[in-house]
């Protein structure tokens, strides 16, 4: 966590700011607390340059209303949202541990077959989630994603957009970042949930790997790579080598086309699961096998 700008506001809403931990291409991202209260809150703001997009601000309430419905143990919950002085802000639960694309760096790739697959049942269980309602993240990628102390949790939904709907970005902006996005999202065609599932696959390679499998020396090249070339072969080595199980998912997942990969977070989720048939495992189910591959991440530090 940084000090504030000098310029930056200090209160937004009910909540005073605290300190700031990053910005992006949507906007900032601060710790704050409610006025009256002791719980901290992760506080999005847009930023200022993008207040005057023809429709934004009722573009912003319409999803920040359908997001605050999005349930389940791994995606920060949305706790409040509202627009202050014509400024939106969105209020998450502040989450402890480190994002994903830190902790390859600091502490090295998952290396084990527990911990990576935990990881990918989670994330596939609130990509459904996501996706029953209709939303699309679109910008799912390694630093979007928490490792807590209780398991992986899928952040920032600033950018998600409710299936064939506006985007809610300003003219001209691409969301997500280049060697996690999907073929068609370098398209003008509407861009759906087979695109999440497409960055899935991407953040579980770098979680076995430590890099994107489109990862390359320059704009150029990445673009090849996602849609002429393929992946890297070493990195989809790494799944392979860890659980080829998850590799052959990972690969359906990174059809080039995106009718080749599972439509949404659902089916991604059933290929994961342990049953037969296409069938999608329960919650439980879910979070019982999540939560004993995350206490053997744990258990290594």
């Amino acid at each position: 966590m940084r000090e504030l700008h000098p310029h930056e506001p200090r209160t937004i809403g009910t909540y005073r700011l605290l300190g700031r931990i990053g910005a992006g291409g949507m906007g900032t991202v601060c710790p704050a607390r409610r006025d009256g209260s002791a719980t901290q809150v992760t506080l999005k703001t847009i930023h200022p340059e993008l207040l005057g997009h023809p429709g934004l601000l009722s573009r912003f309430e319409r999803e920040a209303e359908a997001l605050s419905m999005v349930s389940g143990a791994y995606a920060a919950r949305v706790l409040d949202s509202g627009v202050d002085q014509g400024r939106p802000y969105l209020a998450t639960e502040l989450l402890d541990g480190r994002p994903l694309d830190v902790h390859p760096r600091e502490l090295g790739p998952l290396g084990a077959r527990e911990p990576l697959r935990a990881l990918a049942r989670a994330l596939a269980a609130a990509l459904a989630g996501i996706h029953r309602l209709g939303l699309v993240h679109r910008d799912l990628k390694p630093a979007n994603i928490m490792l807590t102390s209780a398991g992986p949790r899928l952040l920032d939904f600033g950018i998600a957009t409710i299936v064939d709907r506006t985007r809610l970005t300003a003219t001209g902006r691409s969301p997500g970042t280049l060697t996690y996005m999907a073929p068609e999202q370098f398209d003008d065609g509407p861009v759906g949930p087979a695109a999440d599932v497409w960055a899935w696959a991407c953040c579980v390679v770098c979680s076995a790997h430590g890099d994107s499998p489109f990862a390359a020396t320059g704009i150029g090249a990445a673009y090849r790579r996602i849609t002429e070339t393929g992946p890297e072969p070493s990195a989809l080595a790494a799944v392979e080598a860890i659980d080829p199980g998850l590799a052959a998912v990972v690969r359906q997942a990174l059809g080039r086309r995106p009718e080749d990969r599972p439509v949404d977070g659902s089916p991604l989720l059933a290929l994961l699961g342990q049953g037969p048939g296409s069938t999608v495992p329960d919650a439980r189910a879910v979070h019982e096998e999540v939560t004993r591959g995350w206490r053997s991440l744990r258990a290594d530090g």
